[in-house]
């Protein structure tokens, strides 16, 4: 891959990929940092790039995998108790873990969920799908998805509110 032909594919993909990553990160400069290293590794591996036959969806994976690497970096701190802008490393180690055991409830809470809420509430508010979307991967009419995910969010917000009235209790 030349340099003309990189910019013919490549950069004509840049919106759609800062699309996604903006999508996934949810902040225009994480995704704007993805995308750039998306289009660095790329030119870097233009030669093996060529070979494959839907460049796009190389790219868009790529795109999502650096998108949710950025995330995981990240670690954004809930604003519970005044913690936003906290690192780990500023943190109480019983902040750490009441995160921790948070997180697992609330991972335990979706797995909880039946199958297709789950699918829906995993695609709309955790990767940013757009109903439409969704509508498309799963194949079910849009009133039937806003209509699980209106179920989800209730079913998601009765148990982590009854695991967190259960745990005051506890302490």
């Amino acid at each position: 891959m030349d340099i003309a032909e990189y910019k013919k594919t490549i950069v004509a993909l840049r919106p759609t990929l800062i699309a996604v990553a903006n999508r996934i990160t949810r902040n225009s400069e994480d995704a704007e940092d993805v995308v750039q290293d998306v289009c660095l590794k790329i030119w870097h591996r233009r030669d093996e790039v060529v070979r494959y036959e839907n460049v796009e969806a190389y790219c868009v994976t790529m795109t999502k995998n650096l998108s949710i690497d950025k995330l995981r970096t990240r670690r954004p701190v809930s604003d519970e108790d005044g913690l936003i802008g906290k690192t780990d490393n500023e943190r109480l180690p019983d902040e750490l873990l009441e995160e921790k055991d948070s997180n697992e409830a609330i991972r335990r809470i979706i797995a909880s969920l039946p199958p297709l809420q789950q699918r829906i509430f995993q695609l709309k508010d955790l990767e940013g799908y757009e109903t439409e979307e969704i509508v498309e991967i799963t194949g079910i009419a849009a009133e039937a998805v806003r209509n699980n995910l209106s179920r989800a969010r209730k079913r998601l917000r009765e148990l982590y509110l009854a695991y967190h009235h259960i745990k005051e209790k506890k302490a």
